[in-house]
């Protein structure tokens, strides 16, 4: 993977976390567990804060439709209609929204931290500045942290909505 080619992932990267972004915000005003929809907000948060520090260092995603091939595009085409589905009023009981964040919690990461894991190990030789690798490496380590909390808290929906019935 050339610099160029890694670029243009990295910038097509920002629309696959603002879409997350957009999912977990949305998702998390559906919970009504104060503990759970701060943790997807806080998953929402930390989303948002790696498409800007994408952009600020590798440019807007514009141009570079394709860049994530054809898994990324889906899983940002899929993130979005979630979203605006929630947006709408879409409502879901807890064992529905917990099997949403687990199918998609389970795509972002394959587009997102398989994106991330193939530049960071390749960083040396595309010449990225010692800060840009090490911010990647950080926002890589993040990416499982965000895997970790969205699936736990589709376990706990589960096991909330279990116990009332």
């Amino acid at each position: 993977m050339g610099r160029e080619l890694a670029v243009r992932t990295l910038r097509r990267a920002v629309k696959l976390e603002e879409a997350a972004a957009r999912f977990y915000d949305a998702a998390s005003k559906l919970v009504e567990d104060a503990q759970l929809a701060a943790a997807l907000s806080f998953v929402a948060a930390e989303s948002r804060n790696h498409a800007n520090l994408l952009k600020a260092l590798f440019g807007t995603p514009e141009g570079c439709e394709g860049a994530l091939g054809s898994a990324g595009e889906r899983i940002i085409a899929e993130l979005e209609k979630a979203a605006a589905e929630l947006e709408g009023g879409l409502k879901l009981s807890s064992l529905e929204l917990a099997a949403l964040l687990r199918k998609l919690n389970d795509v972002e990461k394959l587009a997102g931290e398989e994106a991330y894991s193939q530049i960071v190990t390749k960083a040396v030789s595309l010449e990225l500045s010692g800060i840009e690798s090490l911010l990647l490496e950080a926002v890589a380590e993040e990416e499982k942290f965000h895997y970790k909390i969205v699936e736990r808290v589709a376990a706990e929906l589960e096991a909330r909505a279990r116990s009332e019935r």
